[in-house]
């Protein structure tokens, strides 16, 4: 519908009741409607509706959202909001909560290692902190944001993954990225 009727898009989105799906929907008509300043506008609207959830991993995880819009439509104000989600995913208390959404974050400014920077240290020690298959499988997401930035920590993180196949592979991939022959 934002393509055809933004207007009304934005409108049926600003009428969604719950934050979570408001802040998505109001991220999408940012996306692909308005003028600049329009658009930051309803990318300030989707990060407080983001922030009207009540569970930390919920407000940073969808406050991903109309950052990565924000990644392309004012860059600038990124790090400031990126920031102030990590320090607001730093105080969540359940590890793999806090990893997820770190995660997001992160990979809602996908390619931009100046961002990552800003990111990527609390992620790994969420990762260091937390154990199970969905950890393994946020270690191996993350990697190759974690080789940009923080290469020291591939090693530890890499060991934190339960012993199996999935870490044997791992392993090797890391030997290859880092082969130098």
């Amino acid at each position: 519908m934002v393509l055809t009727e933004p207007r009304e898009a934005l409108k049926i989105a600003r009428a969604i009741r719950h934050p979570w799906y408001r802040c998505q929907s109001l991220s999408m008509v940012a996306e692909h409607w308005g003028n600049a300043v329009q658009r930051k506008h309803v990318l300030a609207e989707a990060l407080r509706s983001a922030e009207e959830q009540t569970q930390i991993n919920r407000i940073v995880t969808v406050a991903s959202w109309p950052l990565r819009v924000m990644a392309s439509v004012d860059r600038d104000a990124v790090p400031q909001h990126l920031g102030r989600f990590v320090e607001l995913a730093n105080r969540e208390p359940h590890s793999l909560r806090r990893a997820d959404s770190l995660f997001a974050l992160a990979n809602s400014v996908s390619g931009s290692s100046e961002l990552w920077v800003l990111v990527i240290p609390s992620l790994v020690d969420a990762l260091s902190l937390s154990y199970g298959w969905k950890t393994d499988r946020l270690i191996a997401w993350s990697i190759p944001m974690v080789r940009t930035v923080m290469p020291e920590a591939l090693g530890p993180l890499v060991a934190r993954h339960r012993p199996g196949n999935k870490k044997q592979r791992l392993e090797e991939s890391l030997a290859t990225m880092f082969d130098t022959r």
